[in-house]
C-alpha cells in the first residue's frame, strides 16, 4: 500500500500545493449530498476543507513558524511536521497546542491535531500491548508505519466514533454488528474489517485512515476492538460526507456561504469486508 514520493518537497516537508497534487493520486469513494465525487481535488464542495488542510502544510514551510510546525523525531532524526510528531517533552506538548492555536486562527479548525492524537495514543497502547506480553511485535508495526506517515507527510483521518446502534448495548449484543466496526475474518495475510464509522473530520481529503475503538472492549467484544491504518481508497470503503462548510448551511454555486476560503467537512464510513494487511494492523483483539 505505498505511494510514490510526493511532490513540492522540502525534505519530508511537503507544501500546501505538493497536498493539493497528492490528492490526486487516491481515487476514494466519496459522496457529497448523494453525488459521487469524480475528484475529491477538484471538487468545490469540498474546496474549504482543502484550502484549511494546505495551509498546515505552508506553515510548516513558513521560517517564522517553523519552529512551532514541525519537530525533531529522535527515532529518525528526521524534521516532521508537528502533527505528526510523538510527543518526546512538556515542550511538544505546549507548542502543539500554540500550533492548534495559529492553524485555528486562520483556517477556524486545525484538523489535523486529530492525527496528532491518535498517533501518540497508538503509540502508547502498542507499548503496553508489548510490555504485557514481552513482545515488540506492536511497537515494530506502530514505527514502521510511523515511519511511512512521517516520510510522505500525510493527512490522517481518525476513524473512531462508531455508529453505535442500541446504546445501552455492548458491540457484541448489537441486533446489527455493522453498528461498530469488528473483524469478520482473519487470514495470514492479515483482516478484514466491517461496520461504519461517523463524525470524520475532513474524511474526503485524507491519504490514510486510522481505525480506533470509541469505548472500551470487554472478552466478548474482542472482534470490536480493533486498530489499524488503511488508505483513503481502499477497496469496500465508501465515504459519505457534507460539504465542506458548516452543518445546514446552503451551498452558492457549489460553494459553502460561511467561508468560502475555509471550512471542514465531515463524513460517516461505511466499511464492506475491508482488507487490511497485518503490518498495518496494530492491535485486533486486545480488548
Amino acid at each position: 500500500m505505498t505511494r510514490d514520493r510526493m511532490l513540492l518537497t522540502s525534505g519530508r516537508l511537503i507544501s500546501g500545493a505538493g497536498y493539493r497534487e497528492s490528492l490526486r493520486r487516491y481515487t476514494p469513494k466519496v459522496y457529497v449530498d448523494g453525488e459521487l465525487i469524480a475528484s475529491v481535488a477538484d471538487a468545490p464542495t469540498l474546496q474549504p476543507g482543502i484550502n484549511a488542510l494546505a495551509v498546515s502544510y505552508d506553515f510548516a514551510l513558513d521560517s517564522d513558524k517553523t519552529p512551532l510546525m514541525t519537530a525533531v523525531q529522535t527515532s529518525s532524526g528526521a524534521t516532521v511536521n508537528r502533527m505528526l510528531h510523538i510527543n518526546e517533552s512538556a515542550g511538544d506538548l505546549l507548542n502543539k497546542l500554540e500550533a492548534v492555536r495559529i492553524l485555528c486562527q486562520e483556517t477556524g479548525c486545525a484538523q489535523r491535531y486529530l492525527a496528532h492524537d491518535a498517533l501518540n495514543a497508538i503509540h502508547q497502547v502498542s507499548a503496553r500491548i508489548d510490555d504485557a506480553r514481552g513482545s515488540s511485535e506492536h511497537r515494530a508495526r506502530f514505527a514502521a508505519y510511523l515511519e511511512e506517515v512521517q516520510a510522505s507527510d500525510w493527512s490522517l483521518g481518525i476513524a473512531m466514533t462508531d455508529a453505535k446502534g442500541d446504546r445501552s448495548k455492548r458491540p457484541h449484543q448489537q441486533a446489527n454488528p455493522d453498528t461498530y466496526v469488528h473483524i469478520v475474518e482473519r487470514n495470514p495475510r492479515g483482516i478484514v474489517i466491517s461496520g461504519t464509522k461517523a463524525i470524520v473530520t475532513g474524511a474526503p481529503y485524507m491519504h490514510e485512515f486510522l481505525v480506533m475503538p470509541s469505548r472500551n472492549m470487554g472478552p466478548a467484544d474482542a472482534d470490536f476492538a480493533v486498530c489499524c491504518a488503511l488508505p483513503v481508497d481502499a477497496p469496500g470503503l465508501t465515504i459519505i460526507a457534507r460539504p465542506a462548510g458548516r452543518p445546514g448551511e446552503k451551498l452558492e454555486h457549489g460553494a459553502a456561504l460561511f467561508s468560502r476560503r475555509y471550512g471542514q467537512s465531515t463524513a460517516v464510513l461505511v466499511f464492506d469486508r475491508v482488507f487490511v494487511p497485518w503490518e498495518r494492523v496494530f492491535f485486533a483483539g486486545e480488548w
